[in-house]
């Protein structure tokens, strides 16, 4: 979903008290008098054009909050230290400015550290609610590099000003965040278009406020962002009772889904399916209204996470697809460039479309074969492969970034992620990347265990990353990171169904949540990755080593899957030991494992690979089968239940149907329309 009306709000909801730690000033501009300068306050001087200039230092007199932290790294900076933006994720920095009567010429800009030590970033800038300069954030580096040992105050710079800001008569908030997407200009004028999932920003040492009649202000409200929006503008649209962003806790907002004509609304992202919707914001909230085609009907076969909206069974969601697609986009593609050319700007749109593969697509046409290349996915998407052409992607990478997808009989996989001594073009075989209510069913994932070329042909040791470390070890590490993935899901992707798949012949099969420091944000609809609930049903797993799957922060539930490591295949066993290892729970994560069955795993389930006890997920062990599995199973306490109802057959009953009945070619044509 990227037609978003409204501004995604990245502001966490936030008790805001005025803070007491003393900071020091710069020193006075020279354009006006200094009336105010006091060591360890916020710095305020009265200007000879009748104005006033208020340097609002962290803990000073106008200063309310931040969720940063202090810092003295770095040192040339005023006062006591500065904010470090770059702690945490969609963080906030907010203030407070009153004004004697209405204006609407005032200024603003923020004093920090120019170096481009610190990643690209820049601020968005909101007053009393309302994000000012959504199509211009304040652009915070430069292309100067500046380490710690050489930073004085001449590296502390003040961003461009936000001019013609509005301040209403009395007191008002000023809240400074990062952009999620913003244009970087070097000194030599080039442009880099810039993006930021996490919204950071850079070291803040202070905020500048100029305008007349402004003073410090007294408005300690509690805000919390506000975004609303239709899935698919194509079916409808979403009306709202206010404009802001940004709103006062506990305020009260009327919405109103609009469906087209040929569509209808269905529910709001929180499960609630009355409309119009009267809702009190009590803390930040992202809300979208789903709509689908009169007279659709959900495929019989989808069940689990993917059906709801919400963690409760009432809160149901019917995940469409493309249904309610144009003509013009129920398109066929069989060739390489008609999927990076022809129809990528379809593909990554958000415009329902259904799409056929037909045949093996792969990138032996490009100048080097082995470069593997990434597609965007967009909201909004039915993909089928060919049910007589069998559709095949070969070292290209789908990336899933919208919602409402539904992918069935499409075969993913050999794509190489290192290829010489370079970083390929992608990673994964499929990702979900801050993807929402997705269904992916009757797929097949596979590579190799040892690497090959594209006409299948092994590549030796000298063509790979780990080149120089030709020992038994390194040998390993090269097989392992050739390719990547075979299906990651992470940044926030959540309401998902994996069913009916087939994972083979590969290292590091699943991972959902790339990392163990922190949940990542889907900026978007806000999810993290806590926010994950993943549901894996009647999937087989043959002959992958791990990640079947690796689990992190959220939720997940897996059943009725056939997970086993053959032992004639010499990549699985060594010295005779059982090397693959299954489902990995860590940090955080629950897990309900019920009616699979696991055979010749080291581990089958647990939490390894990691030595940090305190990251140890936790899950559910019930009526599994395990089968010459080296490591006993056990069970990490958690109450945790998924809250849907489900039929599972017995493990035994479930490793013959899989079998049978998962990966590609068993579906019927009239399945894929």
């Amino acid at each position: 979903m990227k037609k978003i009306k409204k501004y995604v709000g990245l502001f966490a909801a936030l008790a805001f008290v005025f803070g007491t730690t003393a900071c020091s000033n710069d020193a006075s501009d020279s354009s006006g008098s200094k009336t105010e300068s006091e060591p360890n306050t916020s710095e305020k001087e009265s200007n000879t054009d009748g104005t006033t200039t208020l340097k609002i230092q962290e803990g000073g007199t106008g200063f309310v909050s931040s969720t940063f932290s202090k810092s003295t790294d770095f040192p040339g900076y005023s006062g006591s230290g500065y904010l470090d933006g770059g702690t945490i994720a969609n963080g906030t920095i907010v203030y407070t400015v009153s004004a004697k009567n209405d204006i609407t010429d005032a200024k603003i800009a923020i004093h920090y550290l120019a170096t481009e030590i610190i990643r690209r970033r820049a601020a968005l800038v909101s007053v009393n609610g309302e994000v000012l300069n959504e199509s211009a954030p304040l652009q915070m580096t430069t292309d100067v590099k500046v380490k710690k040992d050489r930073c004085t105050s001449d590296n502390w710079k003040d961003t461009t000003y936000l001019e013609n800001v509005s301040l209403k008569k009395g007191s008002n908030s000023i809240i400074i965040t990062g952009s999620p997407s913003w244009t970087f200009t070097a000194s030599d004028g080039t442009t880099t278009a810039v993006t930021d999932a996490n919204c950071y920003l850079n070291y803040v040492d202070y905020l500048i406020v100029i305008g007349k009649g402004i003073d410090y202000g007294t408005d300690t409200t509690k805000y919390v962002s506000l975004s609303y929006a239709s899935e698919n503008e194509t079916a409808g649209s979403v009306e709202s009772s206010v404009t802001e962003t940004n709103v006062a806790e506990g305020t009260s907002v009327t919405f109103n889904a609009k469906p087209n004509d040929g569509w209808k609304f269905e529910c709001w992202s929180d499960g609630t399916t009355t409309n119009p919707y009267t809702k009190t914001i009590s803390e930040s909230t992202n809300l979208f209204a789903h709509f689908i085609p009169e007279g659709y009907t959900a495929s019989g076969d989808l069940v689990g996470y993917a059906t709801l909206t919400a963690d409760n069974a009432n809160a149901k969601y019917t995940i469409s697809g493309g249904a309610g697609a144009t003509e013009a986009n129920k398109v066929t593609i069989s060739t390489y460039e008609q999927l990076t050319s022809t129809y990528k700007t379809l593909l990554s749109s958000d415009t329902p479309a259904i799409i056929t593969i037909s045949g093996t697509i792969d990138t032996s046409s490009q100048a080097n074969p082995l470069l593997s290349v990434k597609v965007d996915v967009g909201s909004n998407k039915t993909i089928y492969g060919d049910a007589t052409n069998q559709g095949r992607l070969r070292n290209i990478e789908f990336v899933v970034g919208g919602e409402n997808v539904i992918i069935r009989n499409m075969v993913f996989g050999e794509v190489i992620s290192w290829d010489g001594y370079t970083k390929s073009g992608a990673d994964d075989a499929l990702s979900l990347n801050a993807a929402t209510h997705v269904w992916v069913d009757h797929c097949e994932f596979q590579s190799h265990l040892t690497p090959q070329d594209l006409n299948g042909n092994a590549i030796t040791s000298g063509h790979n990353y780990y080149a120089k470390d030709t020992s038994a070890d390194g040998i390993t590490k090269w097989k392992k990171d050739f390719y990547d993935g075979l299906l990651d899901i992470k940044n926030g992707s959540t309401w998902i169904t994996i069913s009916n798949c087939y994972f083979h012949d590969h290292y590091k099969a699943c991972l959902c949540s790339s990392g163990d420091s922190a949940p990542n944000k889907n900026t978007t609809t806000g999810a993290t990755d806590s926010d994950m609930r993943i549901t894996f049903v009647n999937n087989y797993w043959k002959n992958i080593n791990a990640r079947q799957p690796l689990f992190r922060w959220g939720k997940a539930h897996i059943f009725n899957s056939y997970f086993v490591s053959e032992t004639t295949s010499t990549e699985m066993y060594k010295d005779s030991n059982v090397q693959s290892t299954g489902i990995n729970c860590r940090a955080g994560s629950e897990i309900y494992i019920d009616y699979n069955t696991f055979e010749n795993l080291k581990t089958p389930i647990g939490y390894y690979n990691n030595d940090d006890a305190t990251s140890t997920g936790y899950w559910v062990n019930k009526d599994n089968t395990f089968t010459s599995c080296t490591n006993p199973v056990g069970a990490s306490a958690t109450s945790y239940v998924p809250p849907y109802s489900w039929t599972p057959k017995s493990a035994d009953d479930a490793k013959t149907y899989v079998q049978e009945n998962a990966g590609v070619g068993k579906l019927s044509a009239s399945d894929l329309n």
